[in-house]
């Protein structure tokens, strides 16, 4: 067996690649053949999933050129436990004798094609076929036809052809390992939102996701028999909360810091934190059980990802005993980091909003465990909005910056804020009235200059399909006295992160959240993200204004759809069969 890469763990995927050839040509091109599949192979080792698992790359061990060839690598593929498949042809090939008759041996296979645009012996004119034919039967195979030396033994693609090949395969093998993965879903979705319901079915056809669901009562059992967690672990991440991560920046009373509206992210070392009561070391305590406890949970269901309803029945609802709020479980689940030190940020959606937690497990998948922003779609502030208090505090602005040609957003985070968004953080009390059961939550201001994904999946009854709602962003960093009047204007102790679109206005961005909650990831291309919708039939939304296609930012949509009627009517009818 051929592995160039072989899989970090069982629970990884494994990407076979694969040379159809032309049974006429001479030894030497198909020696050229195989080594652009192994070249390809070696950009392939780019890849990378959450946890820092590797996939698998596996060579087939000789050209497809007839039937039993295409068998013969079948079984070679299956004994390797490949689950992508790689056509990589340099020549002209017979479809039916060699690639059609290999994947019918795996018929839920990611496929894709993947040729340099060369003209003596023209694979890119066999992959046109094969791509064809995949076509018409219903079966999604995208092509990447990029540029390469036409001559040589050892070519390699250029720098264009090979982030593109990249992006293709990274989507395929995202897709490929959430098959058969699981989340946890504690109790209530999102406050009974309609929005952030849990849709069990159509996460597995989908996605292949599983969901464990549990009542919270069994956590709650957990914290109130001291069960479930390391005592001496509780003393360490007691310790390292107060007296490294937030020694000196722990506040309690945070109703009087907001009725005094004190400009504690400008400058706290100009006010120094009252100290901790009792009472307040307890319920930090409680919380902090509450992360052990999930953690070893979620890490013995091997859960990928996990949500929690703070609210409600947790910690508001006075009709039953209110605990300790989850926020800072929440806050370190989403960083890479905590008091053992670096660790994979696992995707944790606050309000056990599922939609949103779906969004957040993709968006990990899709770059290797980025911690990805999970916020409230709290406020959006036009340019002229953002003029006017800057006129009221008298203070001049770039009339060029991002947020004064298209607005900003507030996503002021309801607690679970990923702490590598921020360079310093603070805990705050719990609002009172709102959690009365108490506890601490964390609280920041992101830089500006953040490059990310914003977005969102959400579910349609009527269509029976996932869509994604999502642009390329950055966040942008207001004037201090802006930022402060903004964060003081809705909940000051929560996690702040100003985000622009770069191609839709914040008066047209106000009216596409398609729920009360949006995501956000670092390190996610465009295109990457559009192919995996079409590996997982994920329907995409078209803003309004924005360019339907910029080359070299989005895919190329695939054949299947161009003779199909188009990307959503092509989903549609497939999510019909």
């Amino acid at each position: 067996m051929a592995f160039l890469q072989t899989p970090s763990s069982p629970s990884v995927p494994v990407i076979g690649l694969c040379a159809p050839c032309d049974p006429r040509i001479d030894q030497a091109a198909r020696e050229r053949a195989w080594n652009i599949t192994a070249m390809t192979g070696r950009i392939l080792s780019a890849v990378r999933l959450p946890g820092g698992e590797r996939p698998g790359i596996y060579l087939a061990q000789r050209t497809i050129e007839r039937e039993s060839d295409a068998d013969a690598t079948a079984y070679e593929f299956r004994a390797a436990g490949v689950s992508v498949i790689v056509i990589a042809p340099d020549t002209w090939f017979y479809p039916g004798k060699s690639a059609l008759a290999l994947t019918a041996h795996f018929p839920h296979a990611p496929v894709c094609c993947i040729a340099g645009n060369n003209a003596p012996k023209p694979g890119v004119v066999g992959v046109d076929a094969l791509v064809g034919a995949y076509a018409q039967t219903g079966r999604l195979c995208h092509a990447v036809i990029g540029n390469m030396p036409e001559v040589g033994q050892d070519p390699e693609f250029d720098e264009k052809s090979r982030l593109e090949i990249i992006d293709l395969v990274w989507a395929m093998t995202a897709a490929a390992w959430l098959q058969g993965k699981r989340i946890l879903c504690a109790d209530t979705d999102s406050m009974q939102m309609e929005t952030a319901l849990n849709h069990v079915h159509a996460s597995r056809r989908f996605l292949g996701i599983e969901s464990a669901r549990e009542s919270m009562k069994l956590f709650a059992d957990m914290i109130n028999k001291d069960g479930g967690y390391d005592a001496h672990e509780l003393k360490e991440l007691y310790h390292w909360t107060t007296e490294v991560q937030w020694k000196g920046r722990i506040y309690p009373d945070v109703e009087s810091i907001c009725r005094e509206r004190l400009p504690i992210y400008s400058d706290p070392a100009r006010f120094t934190p009252k100290p901790l009561t009792e009472t307040h070391q307890a319920k930090l305590r409680e919380e902090l059980k509450l992360y052990l406890i999930l953690r070893d949970y979620m890490r013995g269901i091997n859960a990928i990802g996990g949500g929690w309803t703070s609210q409600l029945a947790w910690g508001s609802d006075l009709q039953g005993t209110p605990m300790a709020c989850a926020d800072i479980a929440e806050a370190l689940f989403n960083s890479t980091f905590d008091h053992r030190g670096r660790k994979p940020a696992l995707p944790f959606a606050t309000e056990n909003d599922v939609q949103g937690l779906l969004t957040m497990v993709c968006q990990s998948a899709l770059t290797g465990g980025e911690p990805v922003l999970f916020a409230d779609y709290r406020k959006v502030y036009e340019p002229w909005e953002i003029q006017k208090k800057a006129d009221e505090l008298g203070i001049a602005l770039d009339r060029h910056s991002p947020y004064m040609l298209r607005g900003t957003i507030d996503m002021d985070n309801s607690g679970s804020g990923s702490l590598d968004w921020c360079t310093q953080s603070i805990l705050f009390e719990v609002y009172q009235h709102y959690f009365p059961g108490g506890g601490f939550s964390t609280g920041y201001i992101s830089p500006g200059g953040i490059q990310c994904q914003a977005g969102r999946l959400a579910y349609s009854d009527l269509t029976g399909t996932f869509t994604m709602i999502q642009g390329e962003a950055e966040s942008v960093e207001l004037p201090q006295p802006i930022a402060e009047a903004f964060c003081h204007a809705s909940s000051y102790s929560w996690p702040h992160t100003w985000i622009t679109f770069k191609h839709v206005p914040a008066s047209i961005t106000k009216y596409g959240c398609p729920a009360n909650h949006m995501h956000m990831v670092r390190n996610l291309p465009t295109r990457r993200w559009q192919y995996f919708s079409d590996y997982t039939n994920i329907l995409n939304f078209q803003w309004e204004g924005a360019p339907r296609f910029t080359e070299g930012v989005d895919r190329m949509e695939p054949m299947l759809y161009r003779i199909s009627g188009g990307e959503t009517n092509a989903k549609l009818r497939l999510a019909g069969r």
